[in-house]
């Protein structure tokens, strides 16, 4: 038993590598590609990254749908949204060494942000997400897009760094290699989000567990590790701005596309039409979510976020994984 179990971690923690590194370089390529096309660098890096940094949670989602573990899809949402806003800001506040923040949040995302988690909500509450639900999301995805694509930043704060926000030194236009680094981050992709989720299924099976669950918290935090040391870098340098605007965009890009999408999946499966919701997401996950999402908005409202607000988001993160695992 023990040797199995080394085994199946071993193998998760290469899918999830996969995930991440493969979900990373596929990014990179596609910020490479709209700097060639001339695109905006502020829809850059409010699509494209945002997109790219939820690559993880897409592609495990559709995988586990194909499969048949349907529950793992919300989980994983669920526990994305959570781990971006008490775990990533929770750190990134206590390194933050500005005074406030400058971006503007407000007007537009925030109210996209708090109505695709609400429709969210609404739609799983229940412990069924139809199809059609999916249909919905898509189109609400589709206003937030043409929404980015129809604004233009209104001071260099809201426009994207020239590294796009991952650290990695100045984009530059696309060349050959870039098309066939997208084509091999697109394998790494496949074949990660396969083997997540065959030991995600695994793991729940040793240890009596719903496959949602352990999306919800160990799948979530490893894929937002590359979230969490972007984060960490710009709060050092004062520029927390990044960081806030990645948790919308991943919120929205997560309550809307990415369980869209794997909704439209289910067609293929003997329940066709429906993903399963966990009763752990319903009623420990969903909760935490709904809460974190009113004191992030408060957070962008106020513009002062403190060490002892992170100290505070990162508390309610250990309370949110001990209560999923049953350890609280």
């Amino acid at each position: 038993m023990g040797n199995s179990v080394v085994t199946v971690f071993a193998m998760l923690t290469v899918g999830i590598a996969l995930l991440v590194f493969g979900a990373d370089k596929f990014t990179y390529c596609a910020e490479r590609i709209g700097k060639t096309l001339k695109l905006p660098g502020f829809v850059i890096g409010a699509v494209i990254i945002s997109i790219g940094t939820c690559l993880p949670e897409l592609i495990a989602s559709i995988f586990a749908v194909l499969k048949g573990s349907t529950t793992i899809v919300a989980g994983s949402v669920v526990g994305s949204n959570v781990t971006n806003t008490f775990l990533v800001l929770g750190i990134a506040f206590l390194f933050f060494k500005g005074e406030h923040i400058k971006v503007e949040l407000i007007n537009i995302d925030i109210p996209f942000f708090l109505t695709a988690t609400a429709l969210f909500s609404f739609m799983t509450y229940r412990g069924q997400y139809r199809a059609m639900d999916g249909i919905l999301s898509l189109i609400g995805v589709s206003i937030y897009i043409w929404s980015v694509f129809s604004r233009k930043p209104r001071s260099e704060d809201e426009a994207v760094p020239e590294d796009g926000g991952a650290g990695e030194g100045e984009v530059v236009p696309a060349t050959p290699f870039t098309y066939i680094l997208l084509v091999i981050s697109s394998v790494m992709l496949y074949f990660g989000g396969e083997w997540t989720v065959d030991n995600i299924n695994e793991i729940a099976k040793i240890y009596h567990l719903n496959e949602g669950v352990i999306a919800g918290t160990a799948v979530a935090v490893a894929s937002s590790l590359p979230e969490l040391m972007i984060a960490i870098k710009f709060a050092r340098r004062g520029k927390l701005d990044i960081a806030l605007g990645n948790v919308v965009g991943s919120g929205i890009i997560n309550f809307f596309l990415v369980i869209g999408v794997a909704s439209l999946f289910s067609y293929f499966t003997p329940n066709p039409g429906v993903l399963l919701v966990a009763e752990d997401t319903i009623n420990k996950g969903l909760p935490v979510m709904l809460f974190g999402s009113i004191i992030f908005t408060f957070v962008v409202i106020d513009k002062k976020p403190s060490k002892y607000e992170g100290a505070m988001f990162l508390l309610i993160y250990v309370f949110y994984v001990g209560r999923m695992l049953k350890w609280l």
